[in-house]
């Protein structure tokens, strides 16, 4: 029988909802078709090793121990919403492509999820979710959480403007500036077929535009996503060490 003190059970209800606040967001794990019995599961289990490695100094009084809970709460929500940058910038690039090609209408509904997404940003998303799980990603996701009580140690929780400035700034930066560079090609070539496109219906306005036009821009922007979904895993190994330095400082300032 385990038999726990006041001052360990506090350390774990405070790493309990550090880790459920991230894998409640982090999108592997918040996927709709996996129970929440197996999160909370995952979660007491995650919380029972960190104890082991990481607890309270001294035992707060009431008031600041439920402070400290909820700032345990923003904090993992905070971790968890940073954590899905990759899959934010993965669904941008889709909704980009869809918005040169025409099919930004066609939204589809994501059943993991419950949101509508456009067809190649699912298409693009999916891929990097199989990517992730079966490179053993979440294995480093997961080593991760548990060296974020290594940043901010548990009962040390600093909250300020500045935080949330700089979390946002990273979340905005990053998904827009490497979603454009990685539909950058498939942009250009959808101009390239405007241009064209233009040229002939000045020099032969018999033809229809409409309907050689989309066909073509169609094929053309899917040919070049099949040409560049093959450096999705260069680009997120390329990205990522960025993207964690980033983190790095942004969970150093919750001290």
């Amino acid at each position: 029988m385990i038999n726990f003190s006041v001052l360990q059970t506090a350390s774990f209800l405070l790493i309990f909802l550090r880790i459920f606040a991230i894998i409640s967001v982090f999108q592997p794990f918040s996927i709709r078709t996996i129970p929440t019995s197996i999160r909370l599961l995952l979660t007491i289990a995650m919380s029972f090793i960190l104890l082991q490695l990481y607890s309270l100094k001294e035992l707060p009084d009431m008031n600041m121990l439920l402070a400290l809970g909820i700032k345990e709460i923003i904090v993992g929500l905070i971790i968890g919403f940073l954590a899905n940058i990759i899959f934010y910038m993965l669904q941008m690039v889709g909704q980009i492509i869809d918005f040169q090609v025409g099919l930004s209408l066609a939204n589809i509904i994501n059943p993991a999820f419950d949101i509508q997404v456009s067809p190649v940003g699912d298409l693009l998303f999916v891929l990097g979710m199989f990517i992730f799980l079966a490179s053993g990603g979440y294995l480093q996701v997961i080593e991760a959480f548990g060296y974020s009580f290594n940043i901010v140690p548990l009962g040390i929780v600093n909250l300020s403007n500045y935080i949330f400035g700089e979390a946002f700034k990273l979340l905005g930066n990053f998904t827009l500036q490497v979603a454009l560079r990685f539909s950058a090609p498939i942009i250009s070539t959808i101009l390239l077929v405007d241009i064209i496109i233009g040229i002939i219906a000045r020099t032969v306005p018999q033809i229809n535009i409409f309907i050689i036009g989309l066909p073509l821009k169609t094929g053309l922007a899917f040919l070049a996503l099949i040409i560049i979904v093959g450096i999705i895993p260069d680009l997120i190994n390329r990205e990522l060490p960025y993207l964690i330095r980033e983190l790095v400082f942004i969970m150093k300032g919750f001290r």
